[in-house]
């Protein structure tokens, strides 16, 4: 079984790369005919695995290995309380993770103590840990409904609620969270990503650009996770363009959106995205190269030889348009099904 850091490592890596992870998808754009709006490659979302809940024990009760702690006298409540939620620390953080024993772990700390956030947070991290989001949305909430201020679980309930489409309360979820950290430019990227899907396009600008503001030219602000900092900065300028799509601001968002394809040459959803608002400003010459670029990137992207049909077709190239029918056959029948009668 998968440690902690590849088991998250996996989850961001589906985040980018998955075609069908409805969740992350890039915030599509309206116009431009019948474009293909499935935009995939390149997680808008960032990402930092939750911590641990912290303990609080003395020395000679450690329990790096999850094993049994010996003590001749009874454990006061507290202690005990430290005891068990480090053990369960232990089984989530092994090289090897005991999830079942994990949750077996936190569930009996919420239970000795119900009143103990730290209990329910750690709960969540271990749902979180395996894509359980509904799971980790209830445990997360009951920790902030135990301690309003337990700092801890604001940032992946919000993430949890992303993922679930759950965009308005991610977003109040993530405002709560500026309150511990005004300057995070995890949690303003992440906004920027809810709002753009929420259709509050001018709050995902402002919120992009703050956080294109606090990454910098090296982003070296974030506390790095498991997301390198040119595919963080890219993600920021993507929702920034996806945001200026929102509201028809289209030579802005191509702007935005060619930054973000600079930073991150590999980010094909920047591209597609950028095809997008190129076809929709008409610019199609120029949407061609974009679509170009996804399909070296991603050669079996069926959308992407749709709309670059479609931008050929634009300029009176049904030719080439034909091409990509051609290529298409052997990737989605149906889709080059449809495609041919636009061509036609």
């Amino acid at each position: 079984m998968k440690n902690p850091l590849s088991r998250l490592i996996s989850l961001v890596t589906s985040l980018i790369v998955g075609i069908s992870v409805t969740a992350v998808v890039a915030q599509d754009i309206s116009g431009g005919g019948s474009l293909i709006r499935d935009i995939t490659g390149g997680a808008a979302l960032i990402f930092r695995a939750p911590q641990n809940p912290s303990v609080h024990l003395s020395s000679g009760q450690g329990t790096a290995g999850g094993g049994r702690i010996k003590s001749r006298n009874p454990k006061p409540p507290v202690r005990q309380q430290d005891t068990i939620i480090a053990r369960a620390n232990a089984a989530r953080s092994a090289p090897r993770p005991r999830y079942d024993e994990a949750e077996q772990q936190y569930q009996l700390a919420a239970k000795i103590a119900p009143d103990d956030a730290r209990a329910f947070a750690g709960l969540g991290n271990v749902y979180v840990d395996q894509g359980k989001f509904a799971e980790a949305v209830q445990a997360y909430q009951q920790a902030i409904k135990v301690k309003p201020d337990y700092a801890g679980a604001y940032l992946p309930l919000a993430f949890s609620l992303a993922r679930m489409n759950r965009y308005p309360e991610a977003i109040d979820v993530y405002q709560q969270t500026l309150k511990f950290d005004s300057s995070s430019p995890e949690v303003y990227n992440n906004l920027s990503f809810a709002y753009n899907h929420s259709s509050r396009y001018q709050e995902g600008v402002d919120a992009s650009q703050q956080a294109i503001k606090l990454l910098g030219d090296t982003g070296g602000a974030y506390k790095l996770g498991f997301q390198e900092r040119n595919e963080i900065r890219s993600y920021a300028y993507k929702n920034l363009g996806n945001a200026y799509s929102g509201l028809k601001r289209y030579d802005e968002a191509a702007n935005a959106l060619k930054k973000a394809a600079e930073i991150e040459p590999k980010n094909a959803s920047a591209h597609f995205n950028l095809g997008l608002t190129l076809y929709t400003a008409g610019r199609y010459s120029e949407a061609i190269e974009s679509y170009k670029e996804v399909i070296k990137l991603r050669p079996q992207l069926g959308q992407a030889y749709f709309n670059l049909a479609l931008a050929y077709i634009a300029i009176n190239d049904k030719t080439a348009a034909m091409a990509q029918y051609e290529t298409l056959k052997t990737i989605d029948a149906e889709m080059a099904k449809q495609l041919y009668d636009a061509i036609k």
